[in-house]
């Protein structure tokens, strides 16, 4: 089993249980070679979640991943809108041809903090698929404290927002493919400084 999303354009997962949240971001059309949208229908939806819920479980190192309700036609709509705003909250623009400024709203889910003598933990604090935004929240926090969410990215060819983990040493990665969107961006700044000769 692996990351569906992800894996779909060829690119390594995050590690842990970031790879659940490059998986979810990675449910998008991507612009040059267009697979389809995973979330675009209740069908397409619900597949894309039965094979992620099952990797997560399998590889879940923080004790969050469970079993989820079937998906209906509310959750779908409600996970696209927060693809979106996770999306841009991450890497300042949306995907999608929803109205800009998303990532100024605030995301507010509530996680469940417990103290015992092990220490202090915090969990998703809701049922249902607000469980599973809520987890993709607290993973990107747990990531940030760990300073790896850093290396998620987007991205930066005009047409591709695809999100990959950049594994280079000093985190310089732009392009999700280097041969692809890379070696395009590098062609259109070669024809534009011929064309300014």
């Amino acid at each position: 089993m692996a990351w569906p999303a992800t894996t779909r354009y060829g690119l390594p997962v995050a590690p842990g249980n970031l790879g659940l949240v490059q998986d979810f971001l990675n449910t998008i059309t991507e612009g040059t070679v267009a697979p389809p949208d995973l979330l675009a229908t209740l069908a397409s939806a619900q597949e894309w979640a039965d094979q992620v819920i099952e990797q997560w479980i399998s590889i879940d190192d923080l004790g969050w991943a469970k079993t989820l309700p079937r998906l209906t036609e509310n959750d779908r709509k409600a996970l696209v809108a927060f693809r979106d705003q996770l999306f841009e909250g991450l890497f300042g623009h949306s995907p999608s041809e929803t109205p800009a400024g998303l990532g100024r709203n605030t995301l507010t889910y509530h996680p469940v903090m417990t103290v015992s003598a092990g220490g202090i933990e915090l969990r998703p604090g809701v049922e249902g698929w607000k469980y599973f935004e809520t987890a993709l929240l607290l993973i990107c926090h747990q990531g940030q404290i760990e300073g790896v969410l850093r290396r998620m990215k987007s991205c930066k060819s005009e047409t591709c927002d695809v999100v990959f983990y950049d594994r280079s040493n000093n985190n310089s990665g732009v392009w999700h493919d280097v041969k692809l969107c890379g070696n395009r961006a590098n062609v259109r700044a070669h024809r534009a400084r011929s064309a300014a000769v």
